[in-house]
């Protein structure tokens, strides 16, 4: 069965939302700052804000680039 580009966009945009809603999560969670060490960097609250917005924006384009095709 092929899937068609719709299909295939509407994964994405759904692998999309659940990363905005996994950062809306730790943002309310409380473990923010957040040490990772693969790679090295700490998830500060500022950069968690703008990593929601960045993903809600694709997430958004997403669904609508899956509507309109």
């Amino acid at each position: 069965m092929m899937w068609s580009l719709r299909d295939v966009v509407l994964v994405l945009a759904g692998a999309e939302a659940f990363h905005t809603l996994s950062h809306i999560w730790l943002g309310m969670a409380g473990v923010l700052p957040l040490q990772m060490k693969l790679p090295h960097m700490t998830v500060t609250t500022r950069v968690n804000v703008a990593a929601i917005m960045a993903n809600a924006i694709a997430t958004v384009g997403l669904f609508w680039w899956a509507a309109v095709l």
